[in-house]
């Protein structure tokens, strides 16, 4: 794969350098046709700025190697490319004002006025893009981590210039602004040192009188799917005592934390078991 990767970046760096050393050529073939003045010698260093810059995003993506090998795709790689992407906007803009004999140092003088509305007007959409810039190089969030996003938690699944791509328990795939990720506070479960889950219920006041209790109950119960949780990482805490209801926290650690599957039996399990428990006790009542 990375023999591909090589060989497609050396043949953009070739064309590059034969669109460098026939510049002469080119121009002579071309005077003869009809054609807009700025526009073939424009083209022609737009095509050596592309091929340079898809032969550089080609070599970096072949010789980076991310930290998590298990990833396909790495933020940095997305970073790369969301960069390129940029250039090659850029570029497409100075091949359209070419078509008008305009140079980008003219645009930039005579449509200053135009180009501050245009900004205006897109202000939302750049801040987005810079903002998505950010995410994938600095790292806050990776593809495949386990977060929550404000109410909404899930893995990420792609990171683009626009939005954060996020798979929740439902198997929902949720569009989030990346103005709004970069604006909210964001609990990374994948980057804790002990990816605990959590599951959080609440028990009728009376009926439970010793937590120890319950937590030996919820971990007897749950048999042979023990073998998917790490030994003594079982924790039952008390979150808040109200009026009539206590909020608990159940806590365990998976063998494979990422395991989404394994997390659903063992929550599965432990709801109905909650369920069923809850429902003898106040029947003993």
């Amino acid at each position: 794969m990375k023999l591909i990767t090589y060989s497609k970046a050396l043949l953009f760096g070739a064309i590059a350098v034969l669109l460098f050393y026939t510049h002469n050529q080119l121009i002579a073939f071309f005077s003869q046709f009809t054609l807009p003045e700025k526009l073939v010698p424009t083209a022609q260093r737009v095509m050596i700025a592309y091929c340079v810059i898809e032969a550089a995003r080609l070599i970096i993506i072949a010789t980076y190697r991310p930290a998590n090998q298990k990833l396909k795709r790495d933020n940095f790689i997305i970073g790369v490319s969301h960069l390129a992407k940029v250039l090659y906007g850029m570029l497409a803009i100075v091949l359209v004002l070419s078509l008008f004999n305009i140079t980008v140092k003219e645009a930039i003088t005579t449509l200053s006025l135009i180009a501050a509305a245009i900004v205006l007007i897109t202000k939302d959409y750049i801040s987005n893009l810079i903002n998505g810039m950010y995410l994938t190089f600095a790292k806050v969030i990776n593809v495949g981590d386990q977060v929550q996003i404000e109410n909404h938690k899930g893995r990420i699944l792609d990171i683009t210039l626009t939005n954060v791509h996020l798979l929740n328990d439902d198997d929902d795939i949720i569009y989030i602004p990346n103005n709004k990720v970069f604006s909210s506070e964001i609990i990374n479960y994948t980057r804790r040192e002990l990816k605990k889950s959590n599951l959080e219920f609440e028990i009728e006041n009376g009926l439970i009188k010793d937590a120890d209790w319950l937590q030996q109950e919820i971990i007897v119960s749950l048999g042979e799917l023990n073998d998917l949780i790490q030994p003594d990482t079982h924790n039952l805490k008390v979150q808040s005592l109200k009026f009539q209801f206590t909020h608990f926290k159940f806590q365990y650690v998976l063998r494979d934390p990422l395991n989404k599957d394994d997390d659903r039996k063992v929550r599965r399990h432990v709801i109905r078991f909650i369920l069923k428990l809850t429902y003898e006790l106040s029947e003993k009542e």
